[in-house]
């Protein structure tokens, strides 16, 4: 036999039931990655070294980082192998690799730091017990040369790739967030196959993005303000966008450059400069 609630106290739970099934209707909760990362349980924390990588394994992911260049180079979930390469250097510009280490931290997680002149002097990936990954890039403003755009970029198999859906500066509002679908998606892609790629560039700023891939997918949140993210080949994009060589950059002002302006959106031509931010880039990852 089932109880039956009042009418009164039915419409006054309706609205928290609406707003239960908003928060879980929300196609990139911005609590998935970063500050909110106790919502993953701990794991234990494996570590194989070899003459040419490291993979650290937490629970069903293994995350490997190659020695030759300091770099993420793919990550397993599961069965499921995505090679998501973290491109040597700076994005846009000269750098080189000069060394590379790893530790355990006291509280277990994995650290894997990477150097390269002149930027980022300091590259750090983070491996926690929960699965979660953050990279934090940095280097002393002595040490910046002055490019208009500083960052790091990725490369995948871009076949892989159905869509990305990403917020832009963390309000839930229509204007602030955004969907695009890859025209080149093909199911069951070989990373092999020669790959086409997408003649129409995207270059926008965020706070958490998904990038939904055939068998994974990858959650992104940054905690630098500014931020942007971006692919395609530079010709197909307007003279204020930055030259994205890789397949992903995420890019930031250099610190000494005030006076570039920021794009919004392709087509817009007169922008007001952004404030100059002197925070390391720092990005979350969240492989599922």
């Amino acid at each position: 036999m089932f109880l039956r609630l009042p009418h009164v106290l039915a419409n006054l739970l309706m609205p928290l039931w609406l707003i239960w099934g908003l928060i879980f209707e929300i196609p990139i909760g911005l609590d998935s990655v970063g500050s909110h990362a106790e919502h993953f349980p701990n794991e234990k924390i494996s570590v194989r070294e070899s003459t040419v990588d490291l993979q650290v394994t937490v629970g069903h992911r293994i995350f490997v980082f190659g020695k030759a260049k300091g770099t993420m180079e793919k990550v397993k979930v599961g069965m499921n192998v995505l090679p998501f390469t973290q491109v040597p250097g700076a994005q846009g510009s000269d750098s080189f690799f000069t060394k590379v280490s790893w530790k355990k931290l006291k509280d277990g997680s994995i650290q894997v730091q990477s150097s390269y002149n002149p930027w980022p002097l300091t590259l750090t990936w983070t491996v926690f017990a929960n699965g979660q990954l953050k990279m934090e890039a940095s280097a002393p403003v002595p040490n910046l040369k002055e490019e208009n755009w500083l960052g790091l970029g990725f490369d995948y198999p871009e076949h892989q790739l159905y869509q990305i859906s990403w917020i832009g500066d963390g309000t839930l509002t229509s204007e602030n967030r955004g969907n695009w679908k890859n025209m080149n998606f093909t199911a069951m892609a070989d990373p092999e196959i020669k790959e086409v790629v997408n003649s129409q560039g995207l270059f926008q700023k965020f706070q958490s993005i998904k990038f939904e891939f055939e068998s994974v997918v990858v959650d992104v949140r940054t905690e630098t303000p500014d931020v942007y993210f971006g692919f395609g080949q530079a010709g197909n994009q307007g003279s204020s966008y930055p030259a994205i060589t890789s397949d992903l950059g995420f890019l930031l002002n250099n610190p000494q450059v005030s006076s570039q302006p920021l794009p919004q959106t392709p087509g817009e031509n007169n922008f007001p400069p952004n404030p100059v931010s002197l925070n390391p880039l720092v990005l979350w990852f969240h492989f599922q």
